[in-house]
């Protein structure tokens, strides 16, 4: 079915034996301080078990201080290094996949806080996304920190590492010498291209040294910054890589984008950005040079992937967040079972996790970072029957769970189609990933032997009729409908119902909270052609969600013009509109609207909780039903208490 797809290549001497590269991201798994670790080692593994052809690795520091870009991260500062990293290739190579270490200095994209020291750069260029102003670089410290990157590939390549990756894009130290945008300097450092490329070739030329011709180097390039020439363009970014190829790198992993630049969520898309929109990226720099590319293409699904391969824009496509979201994205596709692939849907929790440096974590994969704590499930079901009331993300996880440790699991949801509030997530401007995750979860359950009542609404007395050793109730909740006066009016309506085209818009529309549910209904109502007000006591929207998830829909909503009443409350619902009252100091307006739209998050369905707890004391609460949260809080709470279950 893949035929391109799972073909061997080459990168240098190295075979590999598909064309899927898991391509860096960051983990937040590792050894504090740096270095190897039981869970970073059992988070590889399982990505390599899972079929992948090579794996670049995560951000590895080759030193400490302003070289720390995050708290827990891989790390070939010294000889010391050797022997853990030895025990992640090895491992890794059980299952025949390559590792290619990605070597790293952040640069100004550092953190004082993390290193203990004042961060660096090539000039003293102040990121939009960081809080410290970078000291540029000295010629001695330049020297230095070369010595570094060379020593670090050198220990990569004593621990059977099968290639290094050289970290030159995203705004990293690297790339602060590569880009006009962030290199200001006027020594033989800075200018010219040729002087731009100085310290990346120095340390090309050391690897090479160091390590021999034959050991495969990398280099990973914002081929296109957005930033016309203030910075690194697509044209000048082909010039750089020829001059890569003339210096000897074996490959080139084509990204994009940089701090600072208009186009800064084209790195870590969102999920409403389409499948593979950067192949030409790749394509271009193919026609250029005749070593093999990498493109990193936010894929999520194979048939994509595939498409991308036979039109000859790449050698190697990039699955990064598809192997957060399922590290057996390859063994499934290539067994046929794509379908039952658990699909990324971009919606950057993982980013956000690391972001505030704790582990990485997946909203559709609750044992990502926890491979150790989830490894060996107990298989001791013996077909004694478990209830899932609910048939929504948590629900459908718990049911999975229970369904391979051997119980017969009994599913209830009055709904024809599973899913849950996710068959409402979906119905937003660019969220068909959600559906199409819907789909992968509905694959799932068809292949196991879970026994499904769809259309069925669970009451107490069925419940207890099957004599269950242990029930889950994942019933979900219902719309916040704070006391205001005026909220029972018919020209009040819900965000699910404007979602789902239930409810009937007249006329100027309020949105009575600005969260990311308010803020999808706003982009559908807008789209529709209704003027629109957004309104939420707090001084900014979208609280609590991912700042690359916030960036792009703020971005959309402006096409439209919303105007936006923070830092008020609702204090009254009339039929033309809605009293407010500015928290800051009482001052009352009225704000004219026909359709009033609650977007005031949910709550548990108190009197269906009731009825479950007081027939089944020892009932689990999962999800919604327990507290209204994200995908990622629903999944991971199912998961750990259908793990522990014990009858």
């Amino acid at each position: 079915m893949y035929e391109r797809l799972f073909s061997t290549g080459r990168i240098g001497r190295i075979e590999i034996k598909n064309r899927v590269v898991m391509t860096p991201m960051g983990t937040v798994i590792a050894a504090p301080g740096g270095g190897v670790n039981d869970d970073i080692i059992a988070y590889y593994e399982a990505r390599a078990k899972g079929g992948v052809g090579l794996i670049e690795s995560e951000l590895c520091r080759v030193l400490n201080g302003a070289g720390a870009a995050m708290t827990c991260q891989l790390a070939a500062r010294n000889l010391a290094d050797v022997a853990g990293l030895a025990r992640l290739v090895d491992v890794v190579h059980k299952y025949g996949t390559k590792i290619f270490i990605q070597l790293h200095h952040p640069g100004g994209q550092g953190s004082s806080a993390i290193g203990g020291e004042p961060i660096v750069a090539a000039s003293a260029v102040k990121s939009p996304t960081a809080y410290e102003t970078p000291h540029a670089l000295q010629v001695e410290e330049i020297a230095k920190i070369e010595s570094a990157f060379i020593s670090g590939a050198l220990f990569t390549k004593m621990a059977g590492a099968d290639g290094v990756l050289l970290h030159g894009a995203h705004g990293y130290l690297i790339n602060s010498f590569l880009s006009p945008y962030l290199n200001k300097r006027t020594d033989d450092y800075g200018g010219s291209l040729e002087n731009r490329m100085r310290f990346l070739l120095d340390i090309i030329r050391g690897i090479r040294e160091q390590c021999g011709g034959d050991f495969p180097i990398g280099v990973r390039l914002s081929v296109e910054e957005f930033l016309g020439k203030e910075g690194n363009d697509l044209e000048e970014s082909c010039r750089i890589c020829e001059v890569l190829k003339e210096a000897g790198v074996d490959f080139i992993d084509v990204s994009c984008t940089i701090p600072g630049s208009p186009e800064v969520c084209a790195c870590i898309e969102p999920g409403t950005y389409e499948q593979g929109w950067k192949r030409y990226m790749a394509a271009e720099i193919k026609k250029h040079v005749n070593i093999p590319i990498i493109a990193v293409c936010n894929i999520k699904e194979p048939d994509v992937a595939e498409e991308i391969l036979v039109e000859g824009c790449c050698d190697f496509i990039g699955v990064a967040r598809g192997h957060l979201a399922d590290p057996e994205w390859c063994n499934k596709a290539q067994a046929g079972k794509a379908q039952t692939i658990r699909k990324c849907i971009g919606c950057l929790s993982c980013f956000q996790e690391i972001e505030s440096q704790r582990h990485v974590k997946c909203a559709v994969n609750p044992k990502l970072g926890r491979e150790r704590e989830f490894e060996n499930p107990k298989y001791n079901g013996q077909g004694r029957t478990v209830v899932v009331v609910g048939g929504g993300p948590a629900g459908i996880e718990a049911a999975l769970l229970l369904d391979s440790r051997g119980f017969h699991v009994v599913l209830f949801d009055p709904a024809k189609r599973l899913g849950g509030t996710l068959n409402i997530a979906d119905k937003g401007v660019g969220k068909e990933k959600i559906t199409r995750l819907v789909d992968g979860l509905i694959a799932q359950v068809s292949a196991s032997d879970i026994e499904l009542r769809m259309g069925e609404e669970a009451t107490v007395e069925k419940v207890k009729a099957l004599s269950p050793c242990g029930i889950f109730v994942a019933c979900g909740a219902i719309a916040s409908m704070p006391p205001i006066p005026g909220i029972d009016g018919k020209n009040v309506v819900t965000a699910e119902d404007v979602l789902i085209g239930k409810a009937q818009l007249k006329g100027d529309c309020i949105i009575l909270g600005s969260g990311m549910t308010g803020l999808e209904t706003a982009e559908v109502v807008l789209k529709a052609g209704h003027r629109t007000t957004i309104v939420d006591m707090l001084h900014e929207i979208g609280q609590g969600v991912p700042i690359m998830v916030l960036i792009d829909i703020k971005r959309r909503l402006s096409e439209y013009g919303p105007a936006y009443m923070l830092g008020h409350k609702a204090l009254e619902i009339a039929e033309d509109g809605v009293v407010l009252e500015r928290v800051a100091d009482g001052e009352k307006v009225f704000v004219n609207g026909e359709t009033i739209i609650l977007a005031l998050g949910v709550q548990p369905r108190k009197e269906v909780l009731k009825a479950f707890r007081d027939a089944f004391p020892q009932a689990h609460i999962i999800g919604d039903a327990n507290r209204g949260g994200r995908i990622l809080e629903a999944t991971q709470e199912a998961y750990g208490k259908a793990f522990v279950f014990e009858s």
